[in-house]
């Protein structure tokens, strides 16, 4: 009987493993090069418009990882990377200044990301693309 239930286990976990896989997404960072504006902010529950003072920023992802991005107004600059397996973004900016964002999720045209910063934390930024 100690068999049966050690396979039962086995089996269950092999399941819950293989599920995970199924909807765990890859990003290739050449799937980032581009140009991504705010669209929208979203929670658990609801969808939110973009604040006036944040309308037209953006954050474009360059092929010689460097970035620029405009955040309510202010423009940045500096160097990007994606981590190995692809889950977040770093990016440092030229003050020095360190942010990282996990990636949500990706498509061509869509870009959905969460800032590691505890007021935003709860918050996904919706951005999408022009191509």
């Amino acid at each position: 009987m100690t068999n049966n239930i050690k396979t039962a286990c086995l089996f269950i976990v092999s399941v819950f493993f293989s599920m995970h896989g199924v909807y765990a997404q890859k990003i290739d960072k050449n799937d980032l090069f581009n140009t991504w504006h705010l669209d929208k902010y979203a929670d658990e529950e609801d969808y939110y418009k973009v604040p006036k003072i944040e309308q037209g920023d953006y954050i474009n992802l360059k092929e010689d990882m460097t970035f620029e991005l405009k955040t309510e107004g202010e423009i940045g600059k500096g160097t990007w990377m994606l981590n190995t397996n692809g889950t977040y973004i770093e990016m440092k900016h030229d003050d020095g200044v360190l942010e990282k964002m996990y990636i949500v999720h990706a498509t061509p045209r869509t870009l959905v990301l969460m800032y590691d910063v505890d007021e935003y934390r709860e918050f996904e930024a919706h951005y999408v693309s022009c191509k």
